[in-house]
């Protein structure tokens, strides 16, 4: 190949207007079949398709407008991206929110189904005791009692450790 310089532009000043180093340059020369001009529109063609077979677009080359509007773009879509899934993080989460119970009404309810419950329980040793042991049944409802009078002590134990 013929040595060519284009007039005005020594490897340094190619460099510089490629954001390259002169390293570079004699490197890619001597290593990678670079032109042995100091065109810089010969040069960006060469890294260009240096880059596209080596998978980098536009590596070793600066950003044109066209590149760098893009890049914006891309950018803008990017952040675009990120605030949408932040605002459905958020709507899902007020979601969730809108979901629960609050304490004040659970408790509530809980004492609503307690109240029922609680004489039902009670009613429960005398209505068992005559199927519990039919040949005596006060000894059953007595036994009945003490085993319903275990549980509603640790439902009240419990109640007690919980308010803690």
């Amino acid at each position: 190949m013929k040595k060519k310089k284009t007039t005005g532009y020594k490897v340094s000043d190619l460099a510089r207007a490629l954001n390259l180093t002169t390293k570079s340059i004699y490197y890619m020369r001597a290593n990678h079949g670079a032109p042995l001009s100091t065109d810089p529109e010969e040069w960006r063609n060469f890294l260009q398709r240096r880059a596209l077979v080596k998978g980098r677009p536009g590596a070793g080359v600066q950003c044109s407008a066209i590149d760098s509007n893009l890049r914006l773009q891309l950018l803008r879509a990017q952040v675009g991206k990120e605030e949408a899934v932040q605002k459905l993080r958020e709507l899902e989460l007020k979601r969730k929110r809108a979901d629960l119970v609050p304490m004040a009404a659970a408790e509530e309810a809980i004492c609503k189904v307690l109240r029922v419950l609680r004489p039902l329980l009670d009613s429960l040793p005398k209505l068992a005791a005559q199927d519990a042991n039919p040949s005596n049944p006060e000894m059953a409802e007595e036994a009945l009692r003490e085993g319903l009078e275990k549980v509603h002590q640790m439902i009240d134990n419990h109640l007690n450790d919980k308010a803690r």
